[in-house]
């Protein structure tokens, strides 16, 4: 019998090309040394409580000059004033206005003794000065 002529193997072709290879490769690229940094991941919580800031209350007293808006910086209602402050430039003098602007005056009274005044709602603001500390009465 009569045998065709023997063909290589795959295992044959394998090792011819592991030999192969093995001739190209130098030792120095086997042994060679890879460094790589990695950057931690880190996560955090953050809590934040916010405290809105507290809404002024309109007062009951006014102990200094000036002019105060009437439902905001006091309360609407009755006032009074023993009149000329020891420390007073003039006599003790008070206005309801009609708005911030001290010439837009609804009313008005200029004295030495005491005073009593009636805001009403429809009054912008009260003006004083040189007066002794204004209380409410009611």
């Amino acid at each position: 019998m009569l045998y065709p002529p023997s063909v290589p193997g795959k295992k044959t072709a394998l090792a011819a090309v592991a030999i192969l290879l093995s001739g190209c490769v130098r030792s120095s690229d086997i042994a060679a040394t890879v460094t790589s940094t990695v950057q931690p991941v880190i996560t955090k919580t953050v809590t934040v409580t916010y405290t809105p800031p507290a809404v002024p209350v309109p007062k009951t007293v006014m102990e200094t000059d000036g002019t105060y808006r009437v439902g905001t910086d006091i309360v609407l209602g009755t006032y009074r004033s023993a009149g000329r402050s020891s420390q007073g430039e003039s006599d003790c003098y008070w206005a309801r206005l009609n708005s911030l602007n001290p010439t837009d005056i609804i009313d008005n009274n200029i004295s030495i003794g005491p005073q009593v005044v009636a805001l009403q709602p429809s009054d912008a603001a009260f003006l004083t000065h040189s007066c002794q500390p204004w209380q409410k009465t009611d």
